[in-house]
């Protein structure tokens, strides 16, 4: 965030409103993009988190370098294939896009005349790019599976800052996107590297292709198959709305609205990280300890709220200031109201990573998939209904509409599928809803006493969210040392109904 708060200005600086819009669209391209594996990815981390949990792949504790694979059933047997067929799909998705660059070009319609051919080339760079981020999940869900969160996470701070400071030491030779794409490039680049040597130390047999399996590879397709259309139809939904945008409105209005939604997204790390946590602990622990879920949705969901109904908070006093002393005051006055909407429904779309991860780690991938299916037909028709109406700031209402949606059935679907988290479920979600009614009278009676109203709401759900945490003993934890991914991933013997939430706060 601090590197994309530094960048973002000279960029728009130094390569103009029109082409600072194509960039962020070019981003969003490549990041929906990264996630056409199949599936393959976040099926990976599932069952080898399962093989670590029930002893089938050596313990870290036993040093780096000790997992040998085990031929067919151990851990090489399964990430290595799948690795290498995320890099064969990395490939054919890179040539798809090489071959409609042209065409791709001709749609990003740039007021200042930049020629189409700046446009091609920056895709022709984006198609490099995509086997390497494919890839590089392959690597990095090897590491999730073994709970490896510190080293992952530093990779991957290293590569989210790259993606926005690199670029700038290529304005003083050039303004053109083609270049600034290329330092993109570079910095996933040292990604993939630095992923591939932390997951050999881990599984040296993943470079050896003797110790592949065939038969551990049939759970790993099948499941990534619904995990394929969950890959394919969240990131529509989260790309669409700039898209839709682009045809109805100039490009330079697009980066009213992509420039705050593209900063507030960047607060997704804090869910990011439970969900990172969350997936391969409720992967091993539901059949074996069913009663660890309710304990999982509590602890990560009312650390979730504390965080994001302070984001509210913070935006509500000082949002429209931030914005107007970074960018200036015509911008803060054209992003100033969507900055505000779009706080709202990242507020219900952190909420909704933990029922979202909680569901997907019993299993039931099927169950994500096919609410993103009925949801995505009834998004894309009210986003398109109040972008063309309302612009910009439609677009932000429609997104935000989706994402309270979304929250709640999840949290109504989540007791259906992992018995006994009910309660939890009703509480996570009475608070949500309760918050998100607080930002929204606000917003609606707007001005100081629009503000005082909706801080007010939140003081009133934040009092409940302090009080659940400070009398578990997950709160107490957080400055507490972090234990072991070793002790992570062995069987949980401990009877204390806090013992997986002080793991969950302590892995984040």
């Amino acid at each position: 965030m601090l590197a994309a708060l530094l960048s973002i200005p000279w960029l728009l600086a130094a390569v103009g409103m029109e082409r600072f819009g194509a960039l962020t669209l070019i981003w969003a391209l490549l990041g929906y993009l990264a996630v056409l594996d199949l599936g393959l990815g976040r099926s990976l981390v599932q069952i080898v988190a399962e093989r670590v949990g029930r002893g089938g792949a050596r313990s870290e504790r036993d040093g780096p370098g000790l997992d040998k694979g085990g031929g067919a059933e151990g851990t090489a047997g399964i990430a290595g294939p799948a690795i290498a067929i995320m890099a064969l799909l990395g490939l054919l998705t890179g040539g798809v896009v090489a071959a409609l660059a042209g065409g791709l070009a001709d749609r990003f319609l740039l007021g200042s005349g930049t020629p189409s051919k700046e446009i091609r080339d920056s895709l022709m760079v984006v198609a490099a790019i995509v086997p390497i981020a494919l890839v590089s999940a392959g690597l990095r869900g090897v590491l999730e599976a073994y709970q490896r969160f510190r080293p992952i996470n530093l990779v991957r701070m290293t590569v989210g800052v790259l993606n926005y400071l690199s670029p700038l030491c290529v304005l003083p030779f050039s303004q053109s996107l083609v270049p600034v794409i290329a330092a993109i490039a570079v910095g996933r680049l040292i990604g993939m590297v630095a992923y591939g040597v932390l997951a050999v130390r881990l599984v040296p047999d993943l470079v050896r292709p003797a110790r592949y399996g065939r038969q551990s590879l049939r759970r790993l397709f099948t499941m990534s198959a619904w995990m394929m259309l969950n890959n394919l139809i969240g990131p529509a939904m989260l790309y669409a709305d700039r898209f839709i945008l682009l045809s109805l409105v100039p490009a330079a209005l697009v980066a009213f609205y992509t420039t705050p939604f593209e900063i507030l997204t960047r607060l997704m790390v804090v869910p990011g990280a439970l969900s990172m946590a969350l997936f391969p602990l409720a992967s091993s622990l539901f059949r074996r300890d069913p009663a660890a879920l309710p304990r999982m949705l509590d602890a990560a969901g009312h650390l979730t709220l504390a965080v994001f109904l302070a984001v509210q908070a913070g935006v509500i006093v000082g949002g429209d200031t931030v914005l107007e002393l970074w960018l200036g005051p015509a911008f803060a006055a054209n992003s100033g109201p969507i900055l505000s909407i779009l706080t709202l429904g990242v507020f219900f779309n952190a909420t909704a990573y933990v029922p979202y991860t909680l569901i997907q780690g019993v299993g039931r991938v099927d169950v994500t998939a096919r609410l993103q299916l009925a949801e995505l037909p009834v998004y894309l028709g009210v986003l398109w209904f109040l972008a063309d109406r309302y612009g910009a700031t439609g677009a932000a209402i429609a997104w935000s509409l989706r994402t309270a949606a979304d929250c709640g059935l999840l949290l109504v679907l989540l007791p259906r599928l992992a018995p006994g988290t009910g309660a939890a479920a009703r509480t996570i979600g009475l608070r949500a809803g309760t918050a998100g009614l607080a930002g929204l009278a606000g917003l609606l009676i707007g001005g100081p006493l629009g503000a005082a109203v909706g801080l007010l709401g939140l003081a009133a759900v934040g009092w409940g969210v302090v009080r659940r945490l400070l009398g578990t003993r997950s709160w107490r934890r957080l400055s507490g040392k972090h234990l072991s991914a070793s002790r992570l991933s062995a069987p949980i013997r401990q009877s204390r109904r806090d013992i997986v939430p002080d793991r969950l706060v302590d892995t984040v």
